[in-house]
């Protein structure tokens, strides 16, 4: 028979102690009843009435064995016989019993057992072993193998020599094939974690490694065993985190995706996500991790980090410039205007200066000639004469002097102070051209101002100043092509000066609002330019003397200090018309952020 120290079935260690006791007596109670017959007697036979409440020992063996399932073999050494239990055929398929010789069980014996069961067999019968288990094959009648799991002794004489053994049998084919199921399920189960993305680990809290997969191997850039071998905290780049993250387990449970750092041997620092749970491994409490490389992601987060940086650094230093530019675009328009009146007071001033050159000359000829006793009455009269018209003429033009020089102040403060103040629309409007005349003069335009009477407003009358200056500049240069010409000469010929109207109409709309329309007979703008034209720095005129900041101001300053909005509308070949929408009252404090400029 056969024998191999392999697993018990679980059947034939529930039964085993009784069977064991058993075995012997029985075996021996069936040989004396049938000595020349290795089959047993029919145990259904006739018994006597009181066996039923005190059945005999071989009854009661084959009602384990029935209920176990299990089978018993009985070898008589000697004889040379063997003897099996019902219940060993029927293990094997058979529904009735099969002729049974003494060699049934070792032709049924599977061929890559066979050497190890039967060595393992001589070596219990030699003496070597005192009892044997094992586990084999045999080919069941309905074809394929069944798992047996055996387990018995020898018996010997008083010589010491094997005179007959027996034992027990146990189908353990499911068993095996659970088992087999269950290797195969933890070498799947293990093939995917070695495949795995994501670093598993089995450790101890005192920092003992039981388990790592591939990927933790990789991640931490070691050798498995060196990693093995090593404490876990001591791969933490700041050790005192494991503590940490121990005390968190602790306090919460397991949790997910904490941020944590490992050093790698060449000093290089390693970012993951690390998860923990609990487990126990072979009977041993352990803590189960997960390790999320975010090394990259760290690092791209740490670029874009650093991008985000520099470019609020350029928007704060474009800004910045771009404050300087507006700065100095609004300076410039008061330089201009500055230029402008200055030369447009040049004429009176210059008037007045010879009037009142010629009133002192007039003045030194009556002395002269009412000293040297030469002045006659007609001269006198005709000097007072000179003298009224020289004073009128004088005081015109320090009026229109004065005029000049208050509508440049009051325009000037305006744009320079930024004070807020209530003041009637269509006079400012005529303020403020009186001002632009000097600019107005080199070009064939005229400028119509359409006003409702006694129309005010609370505002900001410099911004608003601003806004219609840069307007008009915007129309004289891109509008009517001014910017174009190098001046009113080209050689020895005269250049045309372009002609066009430009009305500026203003309106209430509703009790608490006013429209401005600014409307011109220009060039117009062409459809690919019309929604850029409030960008900054956005200009056809580029190298022609054009920033591109003053339509820029204009929808800074209206959605801005003015509280309004600004559209335009443009027709190529007809004009352009910008439309603005102000409040009467202009708000406190400057709006957050600015509206979309609305284009038509």
């Amino acid at each position: 028979m056969a024998a191999e120290p392999v697993m018990m079935a679980l059947a034939a260690g529930a039964v085993g102690g009784l069977l064991g006791v058993l075995l012997g007596r029985y075996a021996g109670r069936r040989a004396a009843r049938h000595p020349s017959s290795p089959h047993p007697a029919n145990p259904a036979g006739a018994k006597p009435a009181h066996a039923l409440h005190e059945p005999d020992i071989g009854e009661r063996l084959e009602m384990a064995l029935e209920a176990t399932g299990a089978a018993v073999w009985d070898a008589d050494l000697v004889a040379g016989t063997c003897w099996w239990s019902d219940t060993f055929p029927r293990m094997l398929g058979y529904r009735t019993r099969p002729a049974m010789p003494p060699d049934f069980w070792e032709r049924r014996l599977h061929a890559e057992d066979r050497e190890r069961v039967l060595a393992h067999i001589a070596s219990h019968l030699a003496g070597e072993t005192s009892a044997y288990a094992y586990s084999y094959r045999l080919r069941h009648e309905g074809g394929g193998w069944v798992w047996i799991a055996a387990k018995g002794r020898a018996f010997r004489d008083d010589t010491g020599r094997a005179v007959r053994y027996a034992g027990i049998m146990t189908d353990i084919t499911e068993a095996r094939r659970q088992e087999e199921r269950l290797r195969a399920s933890e070498e799947r189960l293990l093939k995917i974690m070695e495949a795995a993305p994501i670093a598993v680990n089995v450790t101890t809290r005192d920092g003992r490694w039981l388990f790592c997969n591939a990927q933790s191997v990789r991640l931490m850039g070691r050798e498995r065993s060196e990693l093995m071998r090593t404490p876990v905290a001591d791969l933490y780049a700041e050790p005192a985190d494991r503590a940490a993250l121990i005390a968190r387990f602790d306090r919460e449970g397991a949790f997910r995706n904490a941020e944590i750092r490992f050093r790698r041997p060449d000093g290089s620092v390693v970012w993951v996500l690390s998860s923990w749970n609990s487990i126990e491994l072979d009977g041993e409490a352990a803590l189960l991790t997960w390790l999320y490389d975010i090394t990259d992601r760290k690092a791209a987060e740490s670029a874009m980090i650093q991008a985000r940086e520099e470019a609020e650094q350029a928007l704060a230093d474009l800004r910045e410039a771009q404050e300087s530019l507006i700065q100095a675009e609004t300076m410039a328009s008061l330089g201009q205007l500055v230029a402008g009146v200055a030369h447009e007071i040049n004429t009176p001033i210059g008037i007045g200066l010879t009037a009142a050159s010629h009133i002192g000359e007039q003045a030194q000829v009556l002395r002269d000639r009412f000293t040297g006793n030469a002045l006659r009455r007609s001269e006198f009269l005709e000097f007072l004469d000179g003298l009224s018209e020289s004073s009128r003429l004088l005081m015109a033009n320090i009026d229109r002097a004065a005029s000049l020089v208050q509508s440049f102040k009051q325009v000037a403060v305006d744009q320079s102070s930024g004070d807020r103040r209530v003041f009637e629309l269509g006079g400012y409007i005529q303020e403020l051209l009186f001002s632009l005349r000097p600019r107005l003069k080199r070009t064939n335009l005229r400028v119509a101002v359409e006003c409702g009477d006694e129309l005010t407003m609370d505002s900001f009358p410099g911004a608003l100043g601003q806004v219609l200056t840069n307007l008009v500049i915007n129309a004289v240069v891109h509008a009517y092509g001014d910017g174009d010409r190098g001046g009113d000469r080209g050689g020895d010929r005269l250049v045309e000066r372009p002609a066009g109207t430009i009305r500026i109409t203003a309106q209430a709309d509703g009790a608490e609002r006013v429209r401005i329309d600014f409307i011109d007979d220009g060039a117009g703008i062409a459809p690919e330019h019309l929604s850029k034209v409030f960008d900054p720095f956005f200009t056809t005129k580029r190298g022609q003397g054009g920033s591109g900041l003053g339509l820029h101001i204009v929808f800074n300053t209206v959605t801005g200090p003015l509280g309004g909005s600004v559209s335009v509308q443009s027709w190529p070949g007809q004009g352009t018309r910008f439309t603005i929408q102000l409040p009467r009252e202009a708000p406190a404090m400057l709006p957050a952020v600015a509206a979309e400029p609305a284009l038509g």
